[in-house]
């Protein structure tokens, strides 16, 4: 990479950044996907960045454990969100006004009901799989 288009991505990064930190207080979690895009440019084009990164992850692996899991390649983002959001509201609500783990299954509930059931001749007609030897 040419030093300018590292100049440029380190300032794209610092701009989505900011403009993620502005956009936070409004209605919708716009603002966390925006700051995270400009963490992953500014990861991705600035060394010094990276290792400031690293020793706050060490310094603060509880906080910043999760978010470095999410930048892996190939993380199961909405999983990691899920169970971040699971705990948060466990930190922060009395377990009776606790609402996303009856939201879970009150959607699965709905989800299960709205799929066609399988007919009982075609499920007495399915032959097993061969086994397949390695």
């Amino acid at each position: 990479m040419t030093a300018f288009f590292k100049l440029l991505m380190t300032a794209l990064g610092v701009v989505l950044m900011a403009v993620g930190v502005v956009i936070t207080p409004l209605p919708g979690p716009f603002g966390v996907p925006i700051i995270l895009l400009g963490l992953i440019i500014l990861l991705r084009s600035s060394m010094w960045v990276k290792r400031l990164f690293v020793k706050l992850v060490h310094a603060h692996p509880k906080l910043l454990g999760p978010l470095r899991a999410m930048l892996r390649p190939g993380a199961k983002v909405v999983a990691m969100l899920w169970l971040q959001a699971l705990r948060l509201e466990r930190r922060v609500l009395p377990k009776e006004r606790r609402f996303l783990y009856r939201f879970r299954h009150d959607l699965k509930a709905i989800l299960r009901n709205r799929r066609p059931r399988p007919k009982l001749a075609a499920t007495l007609a399915h032959k097993p799989r061969k086994l397949q030897s390695y």
